[in-house]
This record gives structure tokens, sequence and C-alpha cells, in this order.
């Protein structure tokens, strides 16, 4: 383990120096200084994602990376390395965050006066937004599965297919595609309880 030497007191104190290959585990040990460090390593990711996501709403993007930040770290228990690299997760987790925030925005202005509703040149676009907005929330919902049991899942729930429809192009028995919808659902499940959005 890498440590730096510090003089504190009069003392030499050895200070974890964290790294690449020891941030989670610091995190999980509730070490602030690895907080600090997927900020700098990572901070890039966040900005990413909430500029992406959250691009009409500037105001809250300091608001979203804070929120993600918090739930990573409340949350970093739920992070499997063997399943995904850190950087995937964070911008899992981020674009919940960010999505939630546009949900958010979106229902407060309903809830506003009409002269304060953010303005649409017409329904078409304001529909292709809240489509677009959809299946990118479909889509990150979707990524925590395999990718042979997403096509199920889009076939099933987005695409309306029947069963037999879904086994005859997937070449698998119906019995097999309800198995993989049930373990897809208490994943997902899973991943929404714990990463808090």
């Amino acid at each position: 383990m890498s440590t730096a030497n510090y003089r504190y007191q009069g003392k030499v104190v050895d200070i974890l120096k964290i790294t690449e290959e020891n941030f989670v585990d610091q995190m999980k040990k509730r070490n602030e200084d690895a907080l600090a460090y997927v900020i700098n390593q990572y901070g890039w990711v966040l900005k990413t994602v909430v500029k992406r996501q959250m691009s009409t709403l500037p105001h809250l993007w300091d608001d979203c990376m804070n929120d993600t930040l918090l739930a990573v770290w409340e949350n970093i228990e739920s992070y499997q390395p063997d399943k995904t690299e850190f950087q995937n997760w964070l911008a899992g987790v981020c674009r919940f965050k960010a999505l939630t925030y546009v949900r958010k925005f979106i229902q407060t202005s309903k809830e506003e006066p009409v002269e304060q509703m953010p303005e649409w040149e017409d329904e078409r676009a304001k529909k292709d937004f809240l489509m677009q907005e959809y299946k990118e929330e479909v889509d990150i919902i979707l990524s925590f599965l395999k990718e042979e049991d997403a096509q199920i899942f889009r076939m099933i729930y987005l695409e309306d297919l029947s069963m037999d429809e879904v086994s005859e192009r997937m070449k698998m028995s119906k019995t097999v595609i309800y198995g993989r919808l049930s373990r897809g659902k208490k994943q997902i499940r899973r991943v929404v309880r714990e990463s808090g959005v």
C-alpha cells in the first residue's frame, strides 16, 4: 500500500495515498480522501452526463452532481467491480439523478402558472423531448441487465410482442424467457433500491 510521510506535531505520520487501486475500498472505509479522489479523477464523467441529460437546466447541474456524489458515497457497497467499471457505474447513478431532476422540473413546470411554463415550439417538439428522455431512462435501467435479457425486456414491454413471438425470435422456450424476466425484474429493483434514486 502506498503511503506518504508527513511531519505532524514533530512526529512522522504515514498518510495513505489514494490511488485507482484502493479508492473504492477506502470509500467503503469512509475515507473522505477517497471521495476527493473521485471528484478529481471522475468529475469529468459527472459534468458530461449532467450537461447531456440536463442541457436546458444549467442552474441545477451542481445540485445534481452533489446529489450523485452523495448517492455514490452512501451506496458504494452496491458497486460491483466484477460487473462494470467504476466510471460506468458512476455515470449510471448520475444519469438516474439527472433524469430525476428533469422529471421534477417537468412536474413543477406543470404546476406553475402558464406564463412560467417552459416554451416549446410545438407539441411535437415537446413530445419528442419527453420520448427521448423516456428512451434514455429505459436504456439506463436496462443497462444493468445482460444484453440478451435487455433485448427480452424491450420486446415484451416496449415492442409489445407476445411471449410466442419473443420465444421464436430469441430461440428460447417460454419457460426460460419467464425466468429471465423474473430475474431481470429483481435485478432492476435491487439496482434502483441500492442506488438511492
